[in-house]
């Protein structure tokens, strides 16, 4: 009878003939090289190599076939060969047997306190009631399924003795899912009655697990692994590597050595993104960016059996001062989840010709393999990215071609490709420095060299096991290094890629710029030739306008229709004459200059007439104390604070000013008011301008400022404040006040020290004002209280 064969199947058969036929080969090869080597051997007379079965068919940089012997010496003995064929050299203790079923993933999925993390990943399962109440909770369909499982791949090996990694392949004679077959080989370990073959390892791959098989990863692998750990590191969108943590509270991280990679690649055919990955809504090709995808893996290991030893932590506030370290040769699992959009998966990183001493050897191969797919992976959104902003083939001969990358289109293509492009290149090289930061701080040269005290500890002096094992090391850790110096050049590409993006988005700018600015140029000129248009046809309106007016004027119907043409001549010639020669000299600069200076003079002499007639009635308008720009007195223009008189006329006004008598008590000469003299008010004094009913008060005052001079307060009687804002006197220090409405000095214009606001508020306040005046001082502050304003200077 025939057996059906499903695609992937037979991709697995295909494959597995093909990891037998380089087996075959390499066998062949190997033998080959053994029997060349002794013929050498013995023509040069040293000893031959020693030919065994296991030299023959074991693949590791230790075996046999390195034949120190040859090297070191003529004379054969067996201490000098390498006895990478022990089985003694490789891990030795079975792993524990195991067995899980459906029933148990079943409480697994309704008891466990799953994390948001484990929600993300398995949450369309966990909210599927009617999954978890049928018989089979994997489906059992041939072919494409709901859950994409059909699209899953894995790889499981159990690890002999030998170290061999032996690929199951468990059936029981009738197809199943590719999620049923998954699960078959990952629900037991060391379990089958009829095994003959214990594993001492399992090296576990998934690739693209849909969400069930996420859960039942989760549920068989919960013993070794902090499952929820490895959830959240799947999502985080980081790279992050956790070492063995003997100190933690957690058993399992005392055992497991965890590392996650996280970078972006290029969404393949029929491929989908995780639900919790980030990537493109539209996966179809843009012209202005490559449809990608976020992608993550989790590479672990964890140690079995007991501690090999206890370690104390000497930190001074640690909870946990005592540390379990476990054996590097102890039984062992490998789990790797790989979570890849594509179909750039590398499926030969472990097959039968290959041998690991023990956990760590196959943990570093797994993770040198994830290493080499980031490259491969990286490389090509690099290249998809280059495609994308590569010049067409024609530019050099096609001008339209290079028109259309110089000049920006109405959609923005152009810059929002490159702006895409270089932003993602430099998120590219973010992933690559947090792979090689991570892989430094995690892998240092103690644990490479075995000098640590917590991961991996113990170098080629403790045994042969570890000398053995140092050595394959040291080749391993220079494969694995190999593998980042790719990651980082291809970060240099990235950064190169980057500079010329640059210039292709500056060039796009600058001629973009170019094209706007002429642009801008033709539409000035358009505007201009507008205005040009405009101003000509205002200008045959304003010629029609008084013509218009003239002909309306005339034209009424009240109008003597037998009058003459003499006074319409007379009228028209009267307005238009007049109106035209306006507007001709309003159309040139000086004109406009000149008729706009004598606006200004005939409204500040419209404004002192209104003021004058305001006068007559006892009032001043607030507005008449402030200068005015139509004023055409040129004097107007100069600061308020201009002098009015010289030395020579303060001097002779001293004669109109009593002396201040001297108090009792205060000898200073200047703590009362000074008196005016009787002449003050006469015709012809420089006081005459002084209103009749100002009152003066003399007021005593204290000492505001220390060693400073006394000051003199004088008060004005609100009531003649609005008819006269000023009070006159000289005495001799220069000071002087007339009356401020004549737009002569007035007492606060001639203290330099008083700002234009203060004396404006001085001039202009309500109420009883108090003006504070300091001989050579020149301080200014300003007080109030209980309703009054004291202005000191």
């Amino acid at each position: 009878m025939a057996m059906a064969l499903d695609a992937a199947t037979a991709r697995e058969m295909i494959q597995k003939l093909a990891e037998d036929r380089a087996t075959y080969l390499d066998t062949l090869s190997r033998a080959h090289d053994v029997l060349a080597k002794a013929i050498e051997a013995s023509a040069t007379g040293k000893s031959p190599p020693q030919l065994t079965s296991d030299a023959i068919r074991r693949n590791t940089v230790t075996s046999v076939l390195d034949i120190e012997s040859l090297k070191k010496s003529s004379t054969f003995s067996p201490d000098d060969s390498d006895t990478d064929d022990n089985e003694s050299l490789f891990a030795q203790d079975p792993l524990p047997k195991e067995s899980y079923d459906e029933d148990g993933l079943r409480r697994h999925l309704r008891e466990y306190k799953w994390t948001p993390s484990d929600r993300d990943i398995v949450g369309s399962v966990l909210d599927n009631k009617q999954l978890l109440e049928r018989s089979s909770i994997f489906p059992v369909t041939l072919g494409p399924v709901d859950d994409r499982s059909h699209l899953s791949h894995y790889s499981i090996f159990d690890v002999g003795k030998d170290g061999a990694p032996l690929q199951i392949q468990k059936a029981d004679g009738k197809p199943v899912s590719r999620a049923q077959a998954i699960w078959n080989n990952i629900k037991s370990i060391n379990a089958d009655a009829g095994r003959t073959r214990e594993a001492v390892g399992r090296i576990t791959i998934v690739r693209e697990p849909s969400p069930v098989l996420f859960a039942a990863l989760h549920y068989t692998m919960t013993p070794h692994f902090d499952m929820d750990e490895i959830f959240q590191m799947l999502t985080q969108d980081k790279t992050k590597a956790e070492s063995h943590r003997p100190f933690s509270p957690d058993h399992r991280h005392q055992r497991t050595f965890v590392f996650t990679l996280d970078f972006y690649t290029i969404i393949g055919d029929e491929c989908h993104p995780m639900t919790w990955q980030k990537s493109d809504e539209d996966h179809g090709s843009s012209k202005t960016h490559v449809s990608i995808s976020r992608c993550s893996s989790v590479v672990a290991l964890s140690l079995t059996g007991q501690p090999l030893r206890q370690v104390r932590n000497k930190a001074r506030r640690a909870e946990q001062k005592i540390g379990q370290l476990f054996d590097p040769f102890a039984p062992w699992h490998v789990l790797s989840m790989q979570s890849y959009p594509d179909w750039r998966h590398s499926i030969d990183a472990h097959n039968s010709t290959r041998h690991y001493v023990n956990g760590p050897e196959a943990f570093l191969i797994t993770l040198r393999a994830e290493f080499k797919d980031a490259q491969k992976r990286l490389l090509e959104v690099y290249n998809r990215i280059s495609d994308l902003v590569r010049m067409p083939a024609n530019f050099m001969f096609n001008e339209a071609a290079r028109d259309r990358l110089l000049f920006e289109d109405e959609d923005f293509t152009f810059s929002r490709r490159y702006f895409w492009a270089h932003q993602s290149l430099g998120i590219m090289n973010e992933d690559i420095q947090e792979m090689s930061l991570s892989y430094r701080k995690a892998f240092t040269d103690s644990v490479w060299d075995g000098s640590s005290k917590l991961v991996w500890p113990g170098d080629e002096s403790v045994s042969s096991r570890y000398a053995n094992w140092r050595k394959r090391m040291r080749k391993l850790r220079e494969d694995i290094e190999s593998e980042l110096h790719g990651l980082e050049n291809i970060a240099a590409m990235n950064s190169e890629k980057m500079k010329e993006i640059k210039g292709l988005r500056d060039n796009l700018f600058s001629g973009t710029s170019v094209l706007e600015s002429r642009r801008s140029v033709d539409q000035a000129m358009i505007t201009v030739q507008q205005g040009h248009n405009i101003k000509l046809l205002t200008l045959v309106t304003i010629f029609f306008l008084p013509l218009t007016f003239v002909t309306s004027v005339f034209g009424m119907t009240n109008m003597d229709p037998d009058e003459g043409f003499l006074d319409f001549g007379i009228v028209t010639t009267v307005i238009c004459v007049p109106t035209y020669f306006l507007i001709g000299s309003l159309n040139t600069t000086s004109g406009a200059h000149f008729w706009r200076q004598k606006t200004q003079q005939f409204f500040a002499a419209l404004g002192e007439m209104v003021v004058k007639f305001f006068a007559l009635f006892g009032y001043r308008p607030g507005w008449a104390n402030r200068p005015s720009s139509f004023h055409s007195d040129p004097v107007d223009a100069r600061p308020l604070h201009r002098r009015s008189q010289s030395a020579r006329e303060g001097m002779a006004a001293r004669d109109h000013i009593s002396p201040p008598p001297t108090s009792p008590t205060n000898t200073t000469p200047f703590n009362r008011r000074p008196t005016l003299s009787p002449n003050a008010n006469k015709e012809g004094s420089p006081h005459s301008g002084l209103h009749h009913s100002a009152t003066i008060a003399n007021i005593p005052l204290e000492d505001e400022q220390e060693n400073g001079p006394k000051h003199l307060i004088r008060k004005l009687d609100q009531g003649d404040h609005r008819k006269t804002n000023s009070w006159g006197s000289s005495n001799g220090h220069g000071i002087a006040a007339t009356d401020r409405s004549t737009r002569h000095p007035t007492f606060l214009d001639r203290i330099p020290e008083v700002d234009n606001a203060k004396k404006d508020d001085a001039s202009e306040g309500e109420g009883w004002m108090s003006r504070v005046i300091t001989w050579g001082s020149g301080s200014t502050k300003r007080k109030k209280a209980s309703g009054k304003v004291e202005r000191e200077v």
